[in-house]
């Protein structure tokens, strides 16, 4: 499935490098945006991520893999409180944090719990 798309794909990112456009997909001619772009995320493997597939290699052939780590919960809690209004957001940011680690430590594992800060 993810492999027939690759063709496509690779139309729209030769049209945006070289700046041509329309272009042919499927029989149909379209417009293409010279300001947009195609990115590819993935859920990591693990529990909880059924279905999960791997990128067939034509397709991953058209992207730079990006590294990602692990956000720092803090300043993304006291970012979203100072941005609502609370005053002493730096405190309530490191409580909220504590708070969300002890849950995910000590409350039994339920797909229903999300201790991110979502």
């Amino acid at each position: 499935q993810l492999s027939a798309i690759s063709q496509q794909i690779q139309i729209i990112q030769d049209a945006i490098k070289t700046r041509s456009s329309p272009i042919n997909l499927l029989g149909r001619n379209i417009d293409v945006n010279f300001n947009s772009g195609i990115f590819v995320t993935l859920n990591p493997a693990g529990k909880g991520y059924g279905g999960r597939s791997r990128l067939p290699d034509n397709l991953k052939a058209l992207f730079r893999p990006v590294a990602m780590g692990a956000p720092d919960n803090e300043i993304i809690a006291e970012v979203s409180l100072v941005t609502e209004g609370f005053v002493e957001s730096k405190d309530l940011a490191s409580k909220i944090v504590s708070l969300f680690k002890l849950s995910r430590k000590l409350l039994s594992a339920q797909q229903h719990y999300d201790w991110g800060l979502r």
